[in-house]
C-alpha cells in the first residue's frame, strides 16, 4: 500500500467540506486519521483497516488486548453494535453527543476480526463538528484511541504530532491545539452506572 501523509488545516467551528472529504477519502484507502474531538485529539481509522491498526499499534506500542473505542455518528448508529435498555438509552440520550465514552454490552454484529470475544464496547459520540461531520461523510463508525505516544502525555499541538507521524499512511485534521483532558468513562454493563474514569464530562450527568 502506497504511504500518503497529508496535513489539512481546518477551521475548528466550520471547516471545508473539501477537506472533509480528502480525510475520508484517505479513511477508505487504508489510512489513519488524528481527529479533534472535544476532549483530546484521536486517532480513528475504519474497522477493516487492519494496516492502519498494526501501524497504530506499533506507534503507540499497544499490545493485542488493546480496548478500541467505537465512534459512532448518533444513537441509532450505536444500536448497531450495543445493546441498551431503556434506562441506558435515555442516559445516552442525555449525554451525547457530549464528552462521554458508554461501555456497554456488544451486539453480534461486532467486527469479530477486531474485537474478538469482547463482550462489552467503549461507545463515543463527540460533538466536535470537524468529527461529526466526518462520519457523517462516511456513514460508517471509526476505532478510536487516544492521540498519545508512549512515555508521553496526550498530544496537543497538531505540529508536535506531524512531526511524528509524517512518514505514515495518515491525516492529521488539524484544528489548532486540543485539550488534555480525556472523556468521562461509565460502564452501563451491569445495569448501574460505574464511573471508571472521571473525565472532562459531569458525572453525576446534568439533569
Amino acid at each position: 500500500m502506497a504511504t500518503t501523509f497529508e496535513h489539512l488545516r481546518m477551521h475548528p467551528d466550520r471547516p471545508q467540506i473539501r477537506q472533509i472529504r480528502r480525510a475520508a477519502d484517505m479513511l477508505q484507502k487504508g489510512a489513519f486519521a488524528v481527529v479533534p474531538t472535544e476532549t483530546t485529539y484521536a486517532i480513528m481509522m475504519l474497522p477493516e483497516a487492519l494496516e492502519a491498526q498494526t501501524a497504530v499499534r506499533q506507534l503507540r506500542k499497544l499490545d493485542q488486548k488493546h480496548l478500541w473505542s467505537l465512534v459512532v455518528s448518533d444513537l441509532s448508529q450505536a444500536a448497531q453494535y450495543v445493546r441498551m435498555d431503556n434506562q441506558a438509552h435515555r442516559m445516552l440520550k442525555r449525554c451525547l453527543p457530549g464528552p462521554y465514552t458508554f461501555i456497554l454490552p456488544a451486539s453480534s454484529t461486532l467486527p469479530k476480526r477486531v474485537f474478538g470475544k469482547r463482550r462489552d464496547i467503549g461507545i463515543r459520540i463527540p460533538s466536535h463538528p470537524i468529527c461529526s461531520m466526518l462520519l457523517d461523510e462516511l456513514r460508517q463508525p471509526l476505532l478510536a484511541t487516544s492521540m498519545q505516544l508512549p512515555e508521553q502525555e496526550v498530544l496537543m499541538n497538531p505540529d508536535d504530532m506531524v512531526g511524528q507521524l509524517k512518514h505514515l499512511h495518515a491525516v492529521v485534521m488539524d484544528a489548532g491545539w486540543g485539550g488534555m483532558m480525556p472523556t468521562t468513562i461509565v460502564d452501563l454493563c451491569d445495569g448501574e452506572a460505574a464511573v471508571l474514569r472521571q473525565g472532562l464530562g459531569d458525572w453525576p450527568y446534568p439533569s
